[in-house]
């Protein structure tokens, strides 16, 4: 995929700091936050990377998700599902193919954003429990 064309057919100029944020993000198969492009791009500035999210976010290219963590966290994947967040790590996994299913609202409620997390445990964790009680987990917080 050639990146300049992806984001001029989004309406976003292709500047060189655009293209590398991109690029990164492709590389990421899981939820993200700040930090974690903070982590792989030391040479971008915090404030670059946040106005470079939200533009993403405003042309469609990203989704927002709240997993409860109190991070502002992304999403490559822009249609409507679900998402698994691991209370002990974390981590916020995509369920790309579970999609949110319709909710009947009343009549003149706007909908402006539905974010459907599911918290629990994920299996790496799951096997860090010791008699019934979380381990310390060596999962990367994500």
């Amino acid at each position: 995929m050639n990146i300049s064309t992806f984001l001029a057919e989004h309406d976003i100029r292709p500047t060189a700091g655009r293209i590398l944020v991109w690029r990164t993000l492709l590389a990421f198969d899981y939820v993200f936050a700040i930090a974690d492009l903070e982590g792989v791009l030391p040479t971008v500035d915090r404030s670059t990377l946040f106005r470079t999210l939200t533009l993403f976010v405003e042309h469609g290219l990203l989704q927002t998700v709240d997993d409860g963590s109190g991070q502002q966290k992304y999403c490559l994947h822009t249609h409507r599902h679900v998402h698994l967040t691991c209370s002990i790590c974390g981590k916020t996994i995509c369920m790309e193919n579970v999609e949110i299913p319709e909710v009947p609202v009343p009549e003149g409620f706007e909908v402006r954003h539905v974010s459907y997390v599911i918290q629990g445990v994920c299996a790496h964790c799951a096997h860090r429990y010791v008699d019934g009680h979380a381990a310390e987990c060596c999962c990367h917080n994500h």
